[in-house]
């Protein structure tokens, strides 16, 4: 009897598609901890276990992304979108659009406020002219050398990748006994970030399960934004398993290593919580403390690095996108772009000048509701449903 063979789970196109993910996601608010500080080791003991839950979440909405992705042949968010939110496709494809572009703004003007303040932190530079640095930086980089950042990210992600590897292991494993001690007085945070719909960024209110898992869900919308990268990612792939694939290998890279950080931080709790210099960049602090003069230099140049490449590439993905549409009657191509890049990195620039933790803590969270709304919930109801008509199309079809 023949043996049927099964289409494979893990190809190089859906452990690529997972690794995008994983380096998309590992941007300037991951890399500085302050995403994990605010949205999950601050509340308490319990946040350290949420990452696993909050991943689940993006990984299933993502599992649509590249599944109807790859059943439809459309690569483009906007086109596959179409597809996903039958019958509401024209909403649909305007929400993920508006969430792009502001994933893309918010994201960018965390990096330029994050490269700011590690000027400070580091070189004893005045906010102000951190961020104008970063700025002139990354408007250079969008405008000549956007190629030779896109050619060397992945160089910079996998260094920087490595370095936070480093770091967790020697982190947790120096901070072990606070962590034990932690967790055996199941330690909260008395004076936790309150999350509200409306409110000052800055409210506290003692920590519960209840606050830390609605941060924890506003932490699944707000990644919404990387899955046009990630779909996008995904062509060439040929079975329905290979999405399964991606989305598990995924989900194991990002959940371990979102959970590793968090971890770490919390083993710094209250201190890199009360400490408003911690609070800002959490990583680089608990890098501080584990007394490795290499990887107290190493890290804040990745880190820089890492969000000089984030920006820069989040930038021109931004400005491709608004080519076609706008300056028409510009012929030069490098100076149409170029004033592009200019506006845009303006807006992203007065965005950034609020603050890496107003970012972080304001732009992410509303962004994350709208995405409940605008991705995650039609995604999983609209989404797995086309889905399944396609499949059962595409049946009918092979049976007749």
């Amino acid at each position: 009897m023949e043996t049927v063979k099964k289409d494979k789970m893990f190809t190089t196109v859906s452990i690529g598609a997972a690794t995008v993910w994983f380096s998309t996601h590992c941007g300037a608010g991951f890399a500085s901890g302050t995403q994990e500080l605010q949205y999950f080791a601050n509340h308490g003991w319990y946040g350290t276990l949420l990452p696993f839950l909050t991943i689940f979440i993006i990984a299933i909405t993502y599992y649509v992304g590249a599944e109807t992705a790859r059943q439809t042949d459309n690569w483009n968010y906007h086109d596959w979108a179409m597809e996903a939110y039958k019958p509401i496709n024209v909403l649909g494809a305007v929400m993920i659009e508006i969430t792009v572009v502001i994933t893309t703004i918010a994201a960018s003007a965390a990096c330029i406020a994050a490269g700011a303040t590690l000027g400070e932190q580091q070189l004893g530079w005045p906010p102000f002219v951190g961020s104008l640095a970063m700025f002139l930086i990354v408007l250079f980089l969008s405008i000549f050398g956007e190629k030779v950042v896109r050619n060397n990210a992945m160089i910079m992600t996998v260094a920087i990748i490595i370095i936070v590897i480093i770091v967790l292991v020697a982190g947790i494993v120096k901070f072990m006994p606070e962590i034990k001690h932690l967790f055996a007085t199941k330690y909260t945070n008395p004076d936790a970030t309150k999350w509200s719909v409306v409110g000052a960024a800055n409210a506290r209110t003692p920590a519960s399960f209840g606050n830390a898992f609605l941060w924890a869900l506003t932490y699944a919308g707000f990644q919404m934004g990387i899955i046009a990268a990630f779909s996008s990612s995904f062509k060439g792939a040929k079975s329905k398993r290979e999405s399964k694939g991606a989305v598990i290998f995924g989900y194991i890279l990002n959940a371990l290593m979102l959970a590793g950080v968090v971890l770490l931080i919390f083993g710094g709790m209250p201190e890199v919580y009360t400490n408003e210099e911690a609070r800002v960049l959490p990583t680089l602090y608990m890098v501080g403390q584990l007394d490795m003069p290499i990887l107290s230099v190493a890290y804040p140049i990745l880190l820089f690095l890492a969000l000089v490449t984030t920006a820069v590439g989040l930038t021109f993905a931004l400005v491709e996108r608004l080519n076609p549409y706008v300056l028409k009657n510009v012929k030069r191509e490098s100076v149409r772009k170029g004033i592009i890049a200019t506006v845009v990195l303006l807006a992203i620039w007065a965005v950034s000048s609020l603050g890496l933790m107003w970012v972080v803590q304001v732009a992410y969270k509303y962004l994350g509701i709208y995405n409940w709304v605008a991705i995650i919930i039609p995604l999983c109801t609209l989404g797995y449903r086309n889905i399944g008509i396609r499949d059962r199309a595409a049946k009918e079809s092979a049976a007749g």
